[in-house]
């Protein structure tokens, strides 16, 4: 299949570079690393009665760690479709792979399915780390019952990335654009710290990305809520799947109609 060789592609390229590798899940715990450190020492040390209250997640470690984790896995099919096509562009493989008897949506699917399966061995690595030197409490029922919320979590990213997809094949770098909507969603989604302490116009907007509620949902369960008790966040997911693949795949299609008159060209 066509999807599955994409997928190897994507992989066998990643990994055959060990020190890429080695050098990717540093990083993730650097930046975790020091989001948590920062977050304890303003916060005046690891538990906070006021977080506590806001959140129900008194333990910040923890706070940051669930936010840090998903926020990275949520952006990765984005990352793929601005630096995957960017990269085939560079290499002007990617008309090539138009070419070919693939559909060009199965190539993207292919691009992002891959870029999340790398990024989730990562955060495997770096969520193992976090929990080991913060000692936190972690079963494998919290596990189990998160995996719901991440797959709509990821639906709903995979829809919106058809946007950035189109646009890199008619502007070739948005790379700068990218980074910029996915750092934004650190401070929208409350990743570091409790969207209730924003203005309630900011808390609002919130809404609008998915990773807020499925932030929200995942921190929930960690605590003991049940999939009654976060029925707000699961429908918001719901929703906003229906609603990025709408809006995400019909830009896409106005992109690919316009790219296909000017040509895809290199990069």
């Amino acid at each position: 299949m066509p999807l599955l060789a994409i997928i190897e592609k994507e992989l066998r390229m990643f990994f055959r570079y060990p020190l890429r590798v080695f050098s990717a899940v540093l990083v993730g715990i650097v930046f975790l690393l020091q989001f948590v450190f920062f977050g304890q020492a303003v916060l005046g040390g690891r538990y906070s009665q006021l977080l506590a209250s806001s959140t129900g997640i008194g333990d910040y470690p923890t706070y940051a760690l669930i936010g840090y984790v998903l926020w990275w896995l949520s952006v990765s099919p984005m990352e793929a479709y601005v630096w995957g096509i960017r990269r085939e562009l560079q290499r002007g493989t990617f008309e090539t792979s138009i070419a070919a008897p693939v559909r060009i949506t199965e190539l993207l699917l292919g691009l992002a399915l891959s870029w999340l399966l790398m990024d989730s061995v990562l955060m495997m690595v770096v969520f193992a780390f976090g929990v080991l030197i913060f000692n936190i409490s972690l079963t494998f029922s919290i596990l189990l019952r998160s995996l719901p919320v991440l797959l709509l979590s990821f639906l709903a990213f995979l829809g919106f990335g058809f946007v950035f997809a189109g646009l890199v094949m008619m502007l070739k770098h948005i790379g700068p654009f990218a980074q910029i909507f996915e750092f934004a969603m650190l401070f929208f989604s409350g990743v570091f710290f409790p969207l209730n302490v924003m203005p309630k116009a900011i808390t609002e907007f919130s809404n609008i990305f998915p990773l807020t509620h499925s932030v929200n949902a995942i921190r929930a369960i960690f605590i003991g809520k049940t999939y009654g008790e976060i029925t707000p966040s699961v429908e918001w997911l719901l929703l906003l799947v229906i609603v990025y693949w709408l809006i995400g795949y019909a830009l896409f299609k106005w992109a690919e109609g316009v790219i296909r008159v000017m040509g895809y060209g290199g990069y």
